[in-house]
């Protein structure tokens, strides 16, 4: 007889994640970064400029994460990919470090040719993501397929 396999529970997988410390240490280093960013643009002074004494430390955490990640190896979450400055690294805020704009430059303005941009207010640089294409779209890691049980 076949011996029967057993599911592993979550616990079991977290605990054989290869390079668990730099998974650990880049969430870490971009929620440090998220909340500078936040810190930053508390006052309404400061919302439009992003220039205060906790804008550069958010900007150095998201760079330490990206170093992380590329010296061992590793990817980062898609969302936490979008969600950086690939310029400056600064945390894209929505209305405060960051403008959303819904951009059709198509001739006849079909919707299938929609694309969300993001302009960093630090530094100009866009983002543009296509949206109109494939309305169902989701990240491979949201899928049901993806999850591990």
């Amino acid at each position: 007889m076949a011996k029967k396999e057993k599911k592993k529970s979550s616990a079991a997988l977290t605990k054989s994640l290869k390079n668990r410390d730099q998974y650990l240490r880049t969430s870490f280093l971009y929620q440090a970064s998220a909340l500078m960013a936040n810190a930053a643009n508390m006052t309404p002074e400061l919302a439009v400029t992003a220039t205060s004494a906790t804008a550069p430390l958010a900007r150095y955490y998201a760079s330490q994460m990206k170093a992380v990640a590329r010296k061992s190896v590793i990817r980062l979450d898609p969302n936490i990919k979008r969600s950086i400055c690939k310029r400056c690294d600064t945390v894209l805020i929505p209305g405060r470090t960051c403008a959303i704009v819904v951009e059709n430059e198509s001739a006849d303005k079909v919707p299938h040719a929609d694309v969300l941009t993001h302009t960093c207010r630090v530094c100009g640089g866009q983002k543009r993501f296509p949206i109109g294409k494939k309305g169902d779209f989701v990240v491979f890691t949201e899928r049901p397929d993806h999850v591990v049980e």
